[in-house]
């Protein structure tokens, strides 16, 4: 048994053993060059440079206090919520299993090892296989599946930096609307206290004999109408509030925090040429979309190297049975030979030499190599050759429609930033200074007993509702722009200068 051993070993059996069973042991996933190569491309789209790494969890609530300990302004809220959001914290746990998955894709298959003993009826010495065996197609399949993973996991990190990008978007939107909301409610009390002057005029007249109780009591109408409005604008505020804290990642917080800063004034808009040469240079979804060609057409060449779907090489053993030698009676065995001789003689015994001659033409043990392998008569893959084939062109189909979804998401936002922006201008140089005029007019008439309280009361209804349709501009213009950012995949300058090309080339294999 031990000489057989030493063979095995000088065959290359048990070093083939010791590397295979190594290589698991070497294989380890590390995906942070993975999180902060997601952190670049985040801060490519967005500006943003302090980005969630889960390697940094326990230095976030000192990050989060000294962003929140004088206030927030827009950027530093988009700050928070890229650090703080638990949502998008748990997309880059999916980086890390992705990472995973490429480390699997290149491992080996164990190797198998088989043993078989079987006992001789009559007693002896028992039958011993032993057989090792090694899984082939991987040698030729692990490129073609580290590619795929590779493809997967870059999709990951698109897919996180995509996130990004629409989270930032989403809560510069929800701090615009707490902007809007909190000029609303500051417009609101301006409303209320502007009847509150009207009222304590309709007051004095009626004291004076000037006007009748009816105009107080209209006048009283309007203020309460106001002040209902006023309370209706306060708890929109509070709404926007809650809002944006549960994108910040604060709905629980018991940390204090306050949104400062005015609604943007925003420079002029860019042709819509150059919008979209942006776009076409920083969509992240034009990335993700060519990755997914690029993994269907790794799977097509996978799925065609799998018409052999396993090979396997080995070494096999063999020590076959040996029956028992039975006891040797000396006395009979004496007796036997002496009477075939005629007078007393010793039995025959074997030399030395003889029965060492004799072991040496027993066959003792069988070593060799073995291979294995499924012929692909009636299940060639076909079918599955056939389905990736499909998928490839599917994503082809599905990239270039994305360049054609990118241009008309560009023209849209385009068109509603440039509308809002158009509206704000007219409102501010032509409809709110003709009705203050009007207001101050009817004011003046009012005193001077030249109209009724109902011209006031309308001049001042209508310059309520002008102000609110300006704010409502003004918000929309500030909301119109960042989803225009949006659409251009992040920032509307020019951070990144690599256009989207066409998708890849189709290989023959695709093709056919």
């Amino acid at each position: 048994m031990l000489r057989t051993w030493r063979l095995a070993i000088s065959m290359g059996l048990l070093p083939g053993l010791f590397v295979t069973f190594g290589i698991p042991g070497c294989a380890t996933v590390d995906p942070q060059p993975d999180f902060q190569h997601t952190s670049h491309l985040i801060n490519e789209h967005t500006g943003v440079d302090d980005v969630y790494d889960p390697a940094i969890d326990e230095m976030i609530d000192g990050k989060l206090n000294e962003l929140l300990a004088d206030g927030l302004t827009v950027d530093e809220a988009v700050r928070v919520t890229l650090l703080n959001n638990r949502s998008f914290q748990a997309l880059f746990q999916n980086i890390g299993a992705s990472r995973a998955d490429v480390v699997q894709s290149g491992l080996l298959s164990n190797p198998s090892v088989s043993l078989l003993t079987q006992f001789p009826e009559g007693g002896g010495r028992m039958k011993l296989e032993i057989g090792f065996a090694q899984e082939l197609v991987d040698l030729w399949q692990i490129p073609v599946r580290k590619r795929i993973a590779q493809a997967q996991l870059d999709q990951m990190v698109l897919e996180v930096t995509q996130q990004a990008i629409s989270l930032a978007a989403d809560v510069k939107i929800k701090c615009y609307r707490l902007l809007a909301a909190r000029q609303a409610e500051a417009t609101g009390m301006k409303s209320v206290k502007l009847f509150r002057e009207s009222l304590d005029l309709a007051e004095q007249r009626f004291k004076a004999g000037e006007s009748s109780q009816l105009d107080v009591d209209l006048v009283r109408s309007e203020l309460a109408h106001v002040e209902l409005a006023l309370l209706a604008l306060q708890r929109d505020r509070r709404l926007a509030e809650a809002a944006l804290a549960r994108v910040l990642g604060l709905s629980r917080s018991t940390k204090s925090w306050t949104l400062v800063g005015p609604l943007p004034q925003p420079e002029p808009l860019p042709d819509d040429t150059t919008l979209l040469t942006l776009a076409m240079t920083q969509r992240i979804d034009g990335q993700l979309a060519k990755s997914k060609v690029d993994a269907a057409e790794q799977q097509l060449r996978l799925e065609a190297l799998k018409v052999f779907p396993s090979v396997t090489a080995g070494v096999d053993f063999e020590r076959p049975d040996r029956r028992a030698l039975p006891g040797r009676k000396i006395l009979a065995d004496t007796a036997r030979t002496s009477v075939r001789n005629g007078r007393l003689a010793a039995p025959d015994i074997q030399t030395r030499a003889e029965r060492a001659l004799e072991r040496r033409q027993i066959v003792d043990s069988l070593l060799g190599p073995s291979i294995t392998f499924t012929l692909p008569i009636w299940d060639q893959n076909q079918a599955q050759i056939a389905k990736a084939r499909f998928k490839v062109l599917q994503k082809r189909r599905e990239y270039e429609d994305l360049l054609d979804s990118v241009a008309h998401d560009v023209q849209d936002a385009s068109t509603i930033a440039r509308n809002a922006a158009a509206q704000v201008r007219y409102h501010e140089q032509k409809v709110l200074p003709l009705a203050e005029r009007n207001v101050d007019a009817a004011r003046l008439l009012y005193q001077a007993g030249e109209q009724g309280i109902l011209v006031l009361i309308e001049s001042q209804e209508l310059l309520i509702e002008q102000r609110r349709l300006y704010e409502d501009a003004v918000r929309d213009r500030a909301v119109a722009i960042a989803e225009l950012a949006a659409a251009v995949g992040g920032r509307l300058d020019p951070a990144i200068t690599e256009p989207m090309g066409p998708p890849p080339a189709t290989s023959a294999a695709a093709s056919e």
